[in-house]
């Protein structure tokens, strides 16, 4: 009897095929969940690896625009300011106003010294005077169209306005600049009115010479907007004395703003001008705005700054990583698409279809609304 329970026991502890002892299955559990892990794992890195290159990604991305700081071209008393700080303008828009009362008594100080010097060479002067205030006025508009031009036309040699905008710009340069010459030949058939005496006197000249700085003087206590934009930091008030050369206000141009974004270098190898692109700015949490990649810089500094008469300096590093190069882009989007959501210096997230492969592009569009979203909370 007694024999009959041992063997019973042995029997009920002994595992069988049918059923394995508990530790064999909690092993062989922990076995499958690692598996997965590092199929998952695997998995992951080569999405990444792939998707580096046909859908690079980007959080160092910054919003660029040209930073203009005014200053009066002549000093005088802060007379009102028409603007409040962060204002959005007009281009031409006056700024602010400085005391036009000296500048007004010395240009009708130079009319009389002018009428003086036509009488002395017996001729009138009433149509030189307005020749001249009418070349002054279209010697100021063609400065003023000179630095938009140039403004556009280097934007348009990086590649970040279009080519139509480029040749309205040289058009609206080349208008400026024939009727700076209407203006002087309407000033010099004037001045033959005068004879040859008259044309000759250095009496005249001078005295034209000083209405024509008189008159733009006047013009320059007018402070204007460069182009559409804001003005930004300042602390202006009524009476405060402006000094020649000296920044009163920041603008902000917001008519050329564009986005650069920085790659390493392995993620740029499929990218191409044209490539479309969508953009998560923090400013405005949620909102993805579309674009395209306008210019690929070909360089960037990285401190090698060798001089002649000296030696090459190797940079020493160890390990088998290296640190990775970041090189930019330029990229384009529709101005009246952002309006009022773009500040310079802003950060971004920046998302390159570099690829027509709609599995990862559909991807790549899901994550770049995600990243937008957390811009809510980060």
């Amino acid at each position: 009897m007694a024999d009959n329970t041992q063997t019973d026991s042995k029997t009920a502890v002994e595992p069988t095929q049918d059923n394995p002892q508990p530790e064999t299955k909690k092993q062989d559990k922990v076995r499958k969940v690692t598996n997965y892990l590092l199929i998952f794992i695997v998995g992951m890195l080569l999405f990444s690896v792939v998707a580096d290159r046909i859908i690079p990604i980007t959080d160092t991305a910054r919003v660029k625009g040209y930073i203009v700081p005014i200053k009066p071209e002549v000093s005088g008393k802060v007379l009102d300011i028409l603007v409040q700080p962060n204002q959005l303008v007009e281009q031409g828009q006056v700024l602010a106003v400085l005391d036009q009362s000296d500048f007004r008594i010395a240009v009708a100080q130079a009319e009389q010294n002018l009428e003086i010097a036509g009488q002395n060479v017996g001729a009138q002067t009433a149509n030189i005077a307005a020749s001249q205030a009418k070349l002054t006025s279209a010697m100021v508009e063609q400065q003023n169209t000179q630095v938009q031009a140039n403004r556009i036309l280097a934007m348009a040699e990086k590649g970040v306005v279009s080519k139509s905008d480029a040749d309205e710009a040289r058009a609206k340069l080349a208008t400026a600049k024939a009727a700076v010459v209407n203006a002087q030949a309407d000033l010099e058939r004037t001045k033959q009115q005068l004879g040859k005496e008259g044309q000759e006197n250095s009496q005249v000249k001078a005295a034209l010479l000083a209405l024509e700085q008189a008159q733009l003087n006047l013009e320059r206590t007018e402070i204007k907007a460069p182009t559409v934009g804001g003005v930004s930091n300042f602390s202006l008030s009524e009476g405060f004395y402006a000094s020649a050369g000296q920044p009163l206000m920041t603008f902000v141009s917001t008519e050329d703003i564009w986005i650069e974004a920085y790659y390493r270098e392995n993620s740029l190898g499929n990218v191409q001008v044209g490539d479309r692109v969508e953009v998560a700015l923090d400013f405005a949490p949620g909102k993805v705005i579309s674009g395209k990649v306008t210019s690929i810089d070909w360089g960037v500094d990285w401190g090698q700054n060798d001089q002649a008469g000296k030696l090459a300096q190797a940079t020493q590093k160890s390990g088998w990583l290296r640190q990775t190069q970041m090189l930019p882009i330029t990229i384009e989007f529709n101005q009246q698409e952002v309006t009022g959501l773009l500040r310079v210096g802003g950060q971004a997230d920046v998302i390159v279809y570099a690829n027509e492969n709609s599995l990862f592009n559909a991807i790549g569009w899901v994550w770049i609304r995600f990243i937008s979203l957390l811009s809510y909370v980060r």
